[in-house]
């Protein structure tokens, strides 16, 4: 085991911190949707630096804060997630996208020419599963649009509840 460490180890140089040149860094890749073991892998640390380097305590208050290091982290994670989330929305509502189509011919010396360029908006239906995901994940705490349905029972004179799971049905059709 201490073989396979060492040899994980040598590939890693001693890095010191440089809040000027690794938040920049931290944050171009938090905001490509790196997680915290592809952060450490991209800056040859562990992933345990990269806990470390994000968090300090705080000197008056014992507390502990975030560095600009993680805060960076932090920022670019949800720059991230917040793309992501216009993304899955769009895909509940429907969206237009514009198709570009272009007919290209060559002249006698073999040089493309563009003879005829057709745009056309195309809209994209909304998604049944996106619109599932969203519903079923923002609604968790009413259980509103929740795939699975609970039935409590009463037993006896205990007045105990038992909580029975249904899975959900998929379809009719398939009997």
């Amino acid at each position: 085991m201490s073989e396979k460490k060492s040899a994980k180890n040598q590939n890693r140089t001693a890095y010191k911190y440089d809040p000027k040149y690794h938040d920049a860094w931290v944050f171009s890749l938090a905001v490509k949707g790196a997680t915290d073991d592809e952060i450490a892998e991209a800056m040859g640390i562990s992933r345990r630096t990269v806990m470390r380097w994000s968090t300090k305590k705080d000197d008056k208050t014992g507390e502990t804060v975030l560095t600009s290091f993680g805060e960076a982290r932090r920022a670019g994670k949800e720059q991230a997630d917040a793309q992501v989330v216009k993304k899955l929305f769009d895909l509940c509502m429907g969206y237009d996208v514009e198709e570009i189509e272009q007919i290209i011919d060559t002249d006698k010396n073999g040089r493309p020419s563009i003879r005829e360029t057709t745009r056309r908006t195309k809209h994209i239906q909304p998604s049944v599963m996106a619109i599932m995901y969203w519903l079923n994940n923002r609604s968790r705490q009413t259980g509103e649009w929740s795939q699975r349905q609970d039935v409590n029972l009463s037993i006896g004179n205990n007045e105990q509840d038992v909580l029975i799971y249904f899975p959900a049905k998929e379809s009719d059709d398939d009997e």
